[in-house]
């Protein structure tokens, strides 16, 4: 009898363990869906505004080549005129492969990472 109850036990425990390291992979994969989603979002929210920014910066560099145009009269001197500093400067920022942006990029996200996990730990 008392054997029967050992194994009983040991069953139990066994099962309770099983149970535990389940719901601990779980909780580690929706903690970690959460990140990712998190990420996503913040990334998509940040893509966007960029686009909406670039946009109205290309309208303000058309409406300028056209009062430059109209001042100069010509159009195209207008145009020109304004192309160049932005040829110039996307000719610097391609050939210029920095890693300090990627690098800031790569440890604002690591670190985003870091602190909700820790914020999770802290919360448990």
């Amino acid at each position: 009898m008392p054997e029967e109850n050992k194994n009983n036990q040991k069953q139990s425990l066994k099962n309770d363990i099983h149970e535990y390291i389940e719901k601990r992979i779980q909780l580690v994969t929706f903690v970690i869906a959460e990140q990712i989603s998190l990420i996503i979002a913040n990334s998509f929210q940040r893509l966007l505004g960029m686009l909406m920014l670039s946009g109205a910066i290309c309208f303000l560099f058309f409406a300028l080549a056209i009062y430059l145009g109209n001042l100069l009269n010509s159009l195209s001197a207008g145009f020109a005129i304004v192309s160049v500093p932005l040829l110039i400067g996307g000719l610097l920022f391609f050939n210029k492969k920095s890693k300090k942006i990627t690098e800031k990029i790569q440890a604002e996200i690591i670190g985003k990472v870091m602190e909700n996990f820790e914020s999770k730990k802290e919360n448990e």
